[in-house]
């Protein structure tokens, strides 16, 4: 049977000092508090939550994307207290074409550490291994370099620019679009 017919339990990674693991209630709080920090949000292009009621919902629907079937959303947590400091996952699942949508958000007191990108290291190796993807694809809005460079760090080839691409807070915005296919990945790891 395929990989992403099989339901699974939601599964938890260890990165070291940090995990990857799935999101709950106890969540809302530490996501709202970094989320909504506009240096955090700055190129988010989605609605930010405007309060914790909104983001409980916002928490509620990334982790029922694994028990929808259209990948999997993982909060990033300290290993010591289990804290919530950000999230990364794969979403947006095409089965026929066998490629996923990978995107992430940390806590700006925990940029440049090196967590976002064993994170990304991670669930690529999940996408490709355990959903049977043959492609990761991640859009980043173009004024966002840090990012860009994140994930040319980790592999990820830049492909193209997208011209107003996303609408995000009234206006239209350009995005790169990157992509890892499984082949590449596997040969460097």
């Amino acid at each position: 049977m395929h990989p992403t017919l099989v339901k699974k339990e939601f599964p938890t990674i260890d990165l070291g000092d940090y995990i990857l693991r799935e999101k709950n209630d106890d969540d809302v709080v530490d996501f709202f508090n970094y989320y909504s920090d506009p240096e955090v949000n700055k190129f988010i292009l989605c609605d930010i939550p405007c309060d914790l009621e909104e983001a409980r919902r916002e928490v509620s629907y990334w982790r029922n994307v694994f028990y929808h079937g259209d990948g999997i959303y993982f909060a990033i947590a300290r290993k010591d207290t289990n804290q919530l400091i950000g999230s990364i996952g794969l979403t947006s699942q095409n089965n026929y074409h066998k490629r996923i949508e990978l995107s992430y958000d940390l806590a700006k007191e925990y940029w440049r550490k090196g967590i976002t990108s064993k994170a990304i290291q991670a669930i690529a190796k999940y996408g490709f291994k355990e959903l049977g993807m043959n492609r990761i694809e991640a859009f980043t809005a173009t004024g966002n370099l840090p990012s860009k460079n994140l994930l040319i760090k980790n592999g990820f080839v830049l492909e193209g620019l997208l011209k107003q691409h996303r609408y995000h807070k009234g206006c239209y915005v350009d995005v790169y679009i990157f992509g890892l296919v499984r082949q590449n990945f596997l040969s460097n790891t």
